[in-house]
Formats: C-alpha cells, structure tokens, sequence
C-alpha cells in the first residue's frame, strides 16, 4: 500500500540517491558526493521552510520531493505559496504514476494548509500543464560583447561584496521584493548561501550606503587563446543608476572579456545596448532581424483558491457582475463556478445568479491570467477560453491592467 510521509534525517541520502539520477545535472555520480550534498542538507532538514517527503509503498521509497514555504509578493501584497522541487522518482518505478501521486498530494496537502497558490520549475512543462499549472514570465539570455554595452560619463565605483555587507544584501532584495509582482522574500539562509557561494565573485555598486547594484559573476578562460575571457554572471538592479553602474563596469572589462552572457526577466534590456546583436550575428528573418537573445520559460503557477486570488487582483470595473467557471480535470470531478462583483475597484463574492459576463477557463489559463503573465484578450484570440461577449475583453484588459509580469528569481 502507497502512503506520502514527512522524511527522517536518516531517509535523506535514499531520497538524494533518487534525485541524483534524475536529476544528473547535479554531478553527483558517487556516494561520498551523496553523502556530501546530504551533510549540507541536513543543516535546515525540515526547517518550517522546507520539508521533505517521500512516496512509500510499504516500506520502500519510490519517490521523492521538498516542499518550500514561500512569501511572495501578490500585486504589492504578502501572500502565501507553495514551491515543489526535488522531485524525483526511482529509475525502477518510473512510468508507475509516482510523480503523478506526489504532486496530487502536494496540491491537496497545499490547499489544507491554505496555501492559495502552488509553483514549480517543470522539468516537462507540458506534464505539469496537465496537472493544471500555468506558464509564468519568459526568461531570455544575452549573450555580447562588453563594447557592445554603453559607458556612462559618471564615476560608479564597484566593491566586493562578503560576510560583512549580509545587512545590505538582505535590504537590496527586501526593495526589490516590493517592487515586483511575484517577488519571493529572501531569507536570511539564501543571504549566508550567497556570500558563501564558491568560484563565483560578488560585486556591488553602493550611493549613499545602500546597495544599488548586484553581480554575481564566474570567469571561464578560453582554451584557445589564453587570453579571452567568458564571463557568466547575474545581473540585478534597483533602479536606473543601479544599471548604469552595472553596465559601466561590464563595458570597462573589453580588455579581458570577450563573450559575456546573462539572463534577464526584464523584455525589454535590449533597449539598453548600443549594439543588439547576439556575439553569434545571425540573421534570423530577412531582410534584417537579429538575433538578440535566447527565451526560455521556467516558473509555472497554480490557483488552489480561485476566488481568493482573484479578489486580491487590482482592478477599475465599477458596477460590473462576472461569473467565473474554472474547469479543473486533476483536483475536482466538477468545475469551480463563482460570481465577483466590482464596485468602484471593490472585489466581492455576489450572491444570486445575475451577471453581465461569463468567462470559462482551463484552471492552467486561468492561473496565467490571475499572475499577469497573460492578459484576457490574448487567451481568447489563441482559443483558450470562452467568454459570452468577446466584445468587452479590451475594457476588461484595461481594467485589469498592471504594468508588471511576475518576476521570479527564486531557485528551486
């Protein structure tokens, strides 16, 4: 018989032994590397931030996953949410519906706990969009020369970064979590991860004491000249002169650094260059559209209280009833259905049958929309759900209107 159950410490390097081969990105091929990773990981094992979990029949493990809780920023409000990774399932069980059984329970153990949002990285997205996730935010990667980037006349001088600025890491990503939708809040653990991250340089731009630019950057020498440099880094900012300190210091590296590459949630860096063009020059549509970056897409996103999320969404309508039906194949034998009413921007659960307007979503659509990362109009013209008078989804689209998509910087 199958049974979900919180691990023990000692079950660990059985749950990381599973996730090594499927996740063989790790590098981890011997068990003196099991048995490393499981010594770093036993530090916070079942923290109240992170918990672990394994899929037993009788007393065998078949899979694996770790939970995290999250505080996510929820258009400019706290929220809580769910994250799952680690998953993994036993090479010797696969095709089973291990996975399938885990993340079902993942959701139900979520909604108990009232979390009103899950999320993940998938491995296979069109595997969790069965399950209802939705996709988020596009990430795209850069990939240029440092001449490629201006150069400011102002003088923003870098310093490394370490043990003894914690304090000002820690208040540079709580400004960036107020600042952007779908933020994650950092905790003091990932601050202490980050100082102490191995083979990578930390660098920052400092006004007044408070840290306006981060960088995390490697170096990668190339084996065929000795000399040229690649440069993989991360690239965050606050605002305006943060990234003028950032890009001063990437242009000042030409002597030494040839390609650069970089991801960014932000669509529309590319505005920043003064030469767009990715370090392959490729051509990709005639007669002259370049090749500028790399897309990729990672976090997805799921609704477990369709109301509640909603009525925590800005919104202008005034004087508007919607009746909300949200089809759900994975957690329900029958689809959520639910009336809002807006009074001046004021969200309410109406009671009665009336309504103005009805909007039939796939719970993965509907969970898209509700993070902002699509908006009705778009959903409608590609044929992803229904509404009853396509001709007022521009005033809706306005009225949900909020400039940002969810950003994600979270790693799990």
């Amino acid at each position: 018989m199958r049974s979900i159950k919180k691990l023990r410490k000692s079950q660990l390097v059985q749950a990381l032994d599973i996730a090594t081969k499927a996740y063989p990105m790790l590098q981890i091929n011997t068990q003196q590397q099991i048995e490393e990773l499981d010594a770093k990981l036993q530090k916070d094992f079942n923290s109240k931030k992170r918990e672990w979990y394994g899929l037993f029949e009788d007393d065998t493990m078949l899979g694996s996953m770790l939970l995290y809780d999250y505080t996510m920023n929820y258009f400019g409000q706290d929220i809580k949410a769910m994250g799952i990774g680690f998953v993994a399932v036993d090479f010797l069980h696969k095709k089973q519906k291990v996975c399938k059984e885990m993340l079902h329970w993942y959701l139900e153990h979520s909604r108990k706990k009232q979390y009103p949002l899950a999320m993940l990285y998938a491995f296979r997205p069109d595997f969790y969009k069965k399950m209802g996730f939705g996709f988020g935010t596009k990430c795209d990667k850069y990939v240029c020369s440092p001449d490629q980037l201006p150069r400011f006349g102002e003088n923003y001088p870098m310093q490394y970064l370490g043990e003894a600025e914690k304090d000002d890491l820690t208040a540079f990503y709580d400004t960036l979590y107020k600042k952007h939708h779908g933020m994650i809040r950092k905790r003091d653990e990932d601050i202490e991860a980050l100082v102490k991250s191995q083979g990578a340089y930390l660098v920052g731009y400092k006004e007044q004491g408070k840290l306006l630019t981060l960088m995390s950057f490697r170096l990668i020498a190339n084996d065929d000249t000795n000399q040229e440099t690649h440069m993989k880094l991360e690239l965050l900012f606050t605002c305006a002169t943060g990234l003028k300190a950032a890009l001063n210091f990437l242009n000042s590296q030409a002597d030494q650094v040839g390609p650069i590459e970089f991801s960014t949630l932000y669509p529309e860096l590319f505005y920043s260059l003064h030469d767009i063009r990715h370090f392959d020059r490729k051509i990709l549509r005639d007669p002259g559209f370049h090749h500028i970056y790399d897309t990729g897409m990672g976090t997805m996103y799921r609704s477990l209280n369709h109301p509640t999320l909603l009525l925590q969404r800005p919104c202008s309508l005034d004087k508007m009833r919607i009746k909300f039906t949200v089809q759900d194949g994975f957690l329900e034998t029958k689809p959520s259905e639910f009336i809002v009413e807006w009074k001046a921007g004021q969200a309410s659960i109406a009671k009665g049958t009336k309504h103005d307007l009805h909007l039939s979503f796939g719970v993965a659509e509907y969970s898209s929309w509700l993070m902002n990362a699509i908006d009705l109009s778009t959903l409608y013209n590609y044929g992803l759900i229904e509404c009853s008078d396509e001709s007022r989804l521009s005033e809706l689209d306005r009225a949900f209107y909020y400039q940002q998509k969810p950003l994600c910087l979270e790693r799990f």
